[in-house]
């Protein structure tokens, strides 16, 4: 025979009793049924915790003074009164200077006046500091789509990081890059624990457990038997006083002079009617011309879409507007132009919880297949 007792339902700092957990309440329901054990389900708890009292024979109410000892002639309702009202105020109460003689009075008022004049040219030397943000020194590419496509996803990716959500689904992405990697270089990865390849949000959302899905992709494309002039080929490209940093997955080719073909390997599927589908390979054509001095006409452009297997294949058709399209978006950045666009993105985004704009798309779209 047992007997089962509840824990203190005023245990821990809480403004409610503790209910009696789940567990314990089968346990009590079979020991009354069966007869095997002694019950005591104990007495009804009281709503008032038998520690408030006991706290406040020893904690005062902010802001007045929290010990016996504190008050003086001085702050005689205690310092953290006197704080809260200079706070509250933004200057020394009157009482307090009237308590001085002519002499300190005057030094006071002297000495105020200069700090005045001081935080004054203070705040007029940083008000253009304030108002204007330099050109990020390095954008990656994957930014620089995330920008195109949503300029509050890059503020909060970027200027001001929120957490990011890092289950299991978010790293098939980079799993697959890595294996894939492995395989082109027959060796270990040369990629360093805390650098990724170029993964868009796109890539970053998914189910878990798709890893052999998308590996089994790959190996029945015409890319797995072929080896890469470069692997996971990074470049850092200059555009409008800004380098922007990427890593290219493949690139095939004969030698340096000759035909390249541009490789992204993506985990999702062909996306439909996307303006921005071909942003990031554009950024790596724009990098083999500026980097490594290719012709554009020498340029193929593909994406390996594993979760559909399909590729897109295409050619560059004009530089200049590629380079003025990515020199807009560096120089709206540097502007602050960070107003959220909201679209199907959204429904994979991170930070739609706090994105009242990204929430009203999403909801305004539910019944619409993403």
């Amino acid at each position: 025979r047992n007997l089962f007792a509840s824990g203190a339902p005023w245990y821990g700092d809480t403004q409610k009793p503790h209910e009696p957990g789940a567990f314990l309440d089968e346990l009590s329901t079979w020991g009354e049924e069966s007869g095997l054990a002694l019950v005591d389900r104990g007495s009804e708890v009281d709503d008032r915790n038998p520690l408030a009292g006991y706290r406040e024979a020893f904690v005062r109410d902010w802001p007045g003074p929290a010990r016996p000892d504190e008050s003086d002639d001085l702050f005689p309702q205690g310092w953290r009164r006197a704080a809260a009202l200079a706070t509250e105020t933004g200057a020394v109460p009157a009482s307090l200077i009237e308590r001085r003689t002519p002499a300190e009075s005057e030094g006071y008022r002297e000495l105020a006046g200069n700090y005045r004049i001081l935080a004054a040219h203070l705040l007029e030397l940083e008000a253009p500091a304030a108002s204007t943000r330099p050109l990020p020194s390095t954008v990656s590419v994957a930014g620089l789509v995330d920008y195109a496509r949503c300029p509050k996803r890059f503020y909060w990716s970027v200027v001001r990081p929120l957490p990011r959500f890092a289950g299991p689904a978010a790293r098939i992405g980079t799993e697959i890059h890595r294996w894939i990697e492995l395989r082109s270089h027959g060796q270990g990865t040369l990629l360093e624990p805390d650098e990724t390849p170029d993964l868009t949000v796109e890539e970053l959302a998914g189910r878990p457990g798709r890893i052999d899905e998308l590996r089994a992709a790959f190996l029945g494309s015409r890319f797995a038997d072929a080896v890469p002039r470069f692997v996971e080929r990074s470049f850092l490209l200059p555009v409008e006083g800004t380098v922007i940093a990427g890593r290219i997955d493949a690139i095939f080719g004969e030698d340096d002079d000759g035909p390249w073909e541009i490789v992204d390997y993506k985990t999702g599927r062909v996306p439909e009617d996307d303006p921005l589908a071909r942003t990031q390979l554009d950024v790596y054509a724009l990098a083999c011309i500026d980097v490594w001095h290719k012709r554009p006409e020498d340029l193929t452009l593909t994406y390996l879409y594993l979760g559909s297997n399909e590729e897109r294949s295409y050619r560059i058709s004009d530089v200049d507007e590629i380079r003025s399209r990515v020199s807009r978006w560096l120089r709206s950045i540097g502007a602050e132009a960070f107003e959220p666009s909201p679209g199907d993105h959204c429904r994979w985004c991170d930070f739609r919880p706090f994105c009242d704009p990204g929430r009203a798309w999403v909801d305004a779209h539910a019944g619409d297949v993403g």
